[in-house]
């Protein structure tokens, strides 16, 4: 059986983007430590800050990969201050869409990375 693709929605332009894009790098992390081909297609705010593309670009290849992805983790963006404060960001109107895609497609979407755990592991036993 092939490594699972495994496609990271998350906030991008509402809330702090640099937090945004470091919430996807983390989960791509950890994703990819448990053996699956994460996508993160927040990846393209770099591609698109030395090659600006229009918008639509980039929409059109979010919805090429979730044809080829076997899974979702949708996420809210987080983090912690050294202050303690705490930023939280769930609203997103393009990570729901790709979560609802992924619904219509019949594939399974998660909301935590312990969610695709377990779903590895039923994969796994049923091999």
């Amino acid at each position: 059986m092939s490594k699972p693709w495994v496609y990271i929605a998350s906030p991008y332009t509402k809330g702090d983007v640099a937090i945004n894009v470091r919430t996807q790098m983390e989960a791509f992390d950890q994703l990819l430590s448990l053996g699956v081909v994460p996508i993160a297609p927040l990846y393209s705010h770099f591609q698109h800050m030395f090659l600006p593309r229009p918008y639509q670009d980039w929409i059109d290849l979010d919805l090429e990969l979730i044809q080829r992805c076997d899974a979702c983790l949708r996420l809210t963006a987080s983090h912690e201050y050294a202050d303690g404060t705490t930023y939280e960001q769930s609203q997103s109107s393009g990570a729901d869409g790709e979560a609802a895609e992924f619904k219509r497609l019949g594939k399974p979407y998660f909301y935590s990375v312990q969610g695709v755990v377990k779903w590895l592991a039923a994969r796994e036993a049923t091999r």
